[in-house]
């Protein structure tokens, strides 16, 4: 592909496309007006091998962790700012139901490699690790803005790419209604809250269904909740309450100094990503669906579509666009 390529947003999506251009040597454009709503801008970067109320294993786990890790070391180091941790998480039982099942789930085959140990009030997984996402994305932007790269325009999906441009967009919420996969988007809003806590244990994330994540310096980050119908970018009481309540119920403590962190996400019916052009003649191309997990997948996919040059052959099946 001689022509370089138009990225048209920088959430974690954009952002890794971006990187991996950069590392194979193909030219690219990025148009971001630095949006608000994006949720990697705010969102905490967790990821954990098993998830939810059924302790399911998130897609493509095993398979991408070292990798990724590696990526992201690779970042690291280029970038001078620390971005990831690795850590373990207690998952501790709200009730004797989710006890049982949960005892029984741990015995299966893709949940045990990633539990340490199980008790009568919880269980310990390993393998879990956190982003930094909103960094990642600042320290990036600045690097670009720098190189004459990233301009800091509105660009509509309306926009029709030239015969010599090839636009992938990578606008996470904004698609809905905009940019057309034959399937319907799925958008969702998350809130979550950040604040102080003493005396936790600084790599260890606490999880009952909602989650508390130590931070580095002091603060610790508390989510998330899961809203489809009102998508307005604001805060709700109800929500932050929940948040707080949690907060308090992991962490033993109330949490000082709150302050609320709300992002919008989006994710298609079959909950997996969606990568690649959109026709046949490459032109036009997204890169989202990456919902809550953009910290996992990200990097690998971007990899996988700068495989081949970007022709797209090398994208995860399952990722690809044009399986609907």
């Amino acid at each position: 592909m001689n022509t370089p390529i138009q990225i048209v947003g920088q959430g974690v999506a954009g952002s890794w496309l971006a990187w991996e251009c950069e590392r194979a040597g193909v030219g690219f454009q990025i148009i971001d007006r630095g949006h608000a709503e994006a949720a990697s801008r705010v969102g905490a970067g967790l990821v954990s091998p098993l998830t939810g109320r059924r302790l399911a294993p998130t897609w493509r786990f095993t398979e991408w962790r070292d990798s990724v890790l590696a990526a992201y070391r690779e970042i690291e180091q280029e970038l001078g700012c620390p971005l990831v941790r690795e850590l373990r998480l207690r998952r501790q039982f709200r009730d004797d139901r989710e006890r049982v099942r949960f005892k029984e789930r741990v015995a299966a085959s893709d949940a045990a490699p990633w539990v340490e140990s199980i008790d009568d009030n919880g269980l310990w997984l390993r393998g879990a690790f956190q982003v930094e996402t909103g960094r990642l994305i600042a320290a990036l932007r600045e690097r670009w803005i720098a190189q004459g790269k990233l301009d800091v325009s509105e660009v509509e999906p309306a926009r029709v790419p030239t015969s010599e441009g090839r636009t992938v967009w990578c606008i996470g919420a904004r698609a809905v209604g905009a940019i057309d996969i034959g399937c319907d988007w799925e958008p969702s809003k998350g809130e979550l809250v950040r604040g102080r806590m003493d005396g936790l244990e600084p790599d260890v994330v606490l999880n009952d269904g909602q989650w508390l994540l130590p931070l580095p310096d002091g603060h610790v980050r508390v989510g998330a909740t899961f809203e489809r119908h009102d998508l307005k970018l604001e805060a709700t009481e109800a929500a932050q309450q929940t948040l707080r309540e949690a907060a308090e119920r992991l962490g033993g403590q109330p949490l000082r100094e709150p302050e609320a962190a709300v992002g919008l996400r989006v994710t298609v019916k079959d909950r997996r990503p969606v990568v690649g052009w959109l026709d046949a003649e490459r032109r036009v191309g997204v890169f989202g669906g990456l919902a809550a997990k953009g910290a996992l997948w990200a990097p690998a996919l971007a990899r996988q579509w700068l495989a081949d040059g970007l022709s797209g052959g090398q994208i995860e099946a399952e990722a690809r666009a044009d399986r609907f």
